[in-house]
């Protein structure tokens, strides 16, 4: 009797791994998603901030103008990420490097992009 419950029941529940699987992948999917948007914004931050910093360096080889030219000429634009705009001024001894990132949405590119700001500061050496 017990055996005939526990075989009924098995019988009941015949499929249930299947959809189980089938309502968790979709998740699965947009969490990887999410990591592979994440992994390029934050390459495209560090690549940003470190060329920002290059840039605020050059400053003081380079006139202010031609420093600000080169910049936007040498940042490596990808598929994903593109620098749109640089400014370079010189401030009360110091040298202020302003950047605009683009960054696109990796798996919607209708949506657009989003934007990410940064600047960096370096003592004017003369």
């Amino acid at each position: 009797m017990e055996r005939d419950k526990l075989r009924k029941s098995l019988r009941l529940r015949k499929g249930g791994p299947t959809l189980e699987f089938i309502t968790i992948l979709p998740l699965v999917f947009f969490m990887c998603l999410f990591v592979w948007q994440f992994c390029v914004a934050g390459m495209a931050v560090m690549e940003l901030q470190a060329h920002v910093k290059k840039v605020a360096r050059e400053v003081t080889t380079m006139g202010e103008k031609e420093a600000e030219k080169v910049g936007k000429k040498s940042f490596a634009d990808t598929d994903n990420y593109y620098l749109y705009d640089l400014e370079v001024k010189k401030d009360a001894g110091e040298v202020i490097v302003k950047a605009d990132l683009r960054i696109d949405y990796v798996f919607l590119p209708s949506l657009g992009s989003f934007s990410y700001e940064t600047e960096a500061r370096a003592p004017l050496v003369q």
